[in-house]
């Protein structure tokens, strides 16, 4: 990779990521670790990304198998958001009965299909390599 790629890899990189750490391994764990990255195709940067993931309690980055599926359902989602929000504004502009507890309900149940979709949305990011490979 010339001087000018990688620093545009580097730039596209902090763009998505933000933030730098530097971490120290031993040379078993480092080799750990590119061995871990080398067989699923990505960078041990990646690697680390999904350790501290899955133990943070987030949920994974999804394989190119579940990829589609898991798109499907973030596009079912936008489209169930989309009747919540029509169903609190119908109740808000006076074309239905008024109901506090159930547009504070629609409000709610809103938000949560917002945040499932945003998750979903992160498992189908994938690795810098899996996307070069897509291309």
């Amino acid at each position: 990779m010339d001087a000018d790629a990688q620093k545009a890899a580097v730039n596209s990189a902090s763009r998505r990521y933000g933030e730098v750490t530097h971490i120290r391994f031993s040379a078993d764990e480092l080799a750990s670790l590119k061995a871990i990255a080398e067989r699923d195709g990505m960078t041990v940067s990646e690697v680390v990304r999904r350790l501290v993931r899955a133990e943070a309690g987030h949920l994974p980055i999804a394989s190119e198998a579940l990829r589609p599926a898991i798109v499907d359902m973030t596009d079912q989602l936008r489209r169930v958001g989309v009747n919540f929000n029509q169903a609190v504004r119908a109740m808000n502009d006076g074309r239905v009965a008024h109901d506090e507890d159930l547009e504070q309900a629609l409000i709610a149940v809103g938000d949560l299909v917002r945040q499932f979709r945003d998750e979903l949305k992160t498992m189908t990011v994938g690795s810098r390599k899996a996307r070069e490979a897509r291309r």
